[in-house]
């Protein structure tokens, strides 16, 4: 029994412990028309784009990406609605002021460190 007990707490502390998904998760959407959807977080959405995720929805990668940032080609509404192309993001989440002030403020902190 108390075998039983140590390895029972055992597992119970490991599952806890670890994490159900990457570091990018933040939120998992239930709702029927868009079913466990995971959302990527702001910073790596801007992540994301910078090495070239998305340049199927047009937005270019690398130093062409940080250009298009500092020249207002690139805006966090893009990035976003990629997001939602690519399935990372539900639709909803381009109405989000929120979110949408996050993904600018790293696009904004990203042209600063490169």
């Amino acid at each position: 029994m108390k075998r039983f007990l140590i390895a029972s707490l055992s597992t119970l502390v490991l599952a806890a412990a670890t994490p159900a998904y990457s570091g990018e998760m933040t939120a998992v959407n239930q709702n029927m028309t868009h079913q466990n959807i995971v959302e990527i977080a702001p910073f790596n959405l801007v992540e994301h784009g910078y090495q070239g995720y998305f340049k199927e929805q047009g937005i270019p990668s690398g130093s062409a990406f940080i250009i298009a940032i500092k020249t207002g080609k690139i805006k966090a509404e893009d990035l976003v609605k990629s997001g939602i192309a690519r399935g990372r993001l539900t639709p909803e989440t381009l109405n989000n002021q929120s979110y949408l002030h996050s993904v600018q403020t790293q696009l904004q902190n990203f042209t600063r460190t490169n």
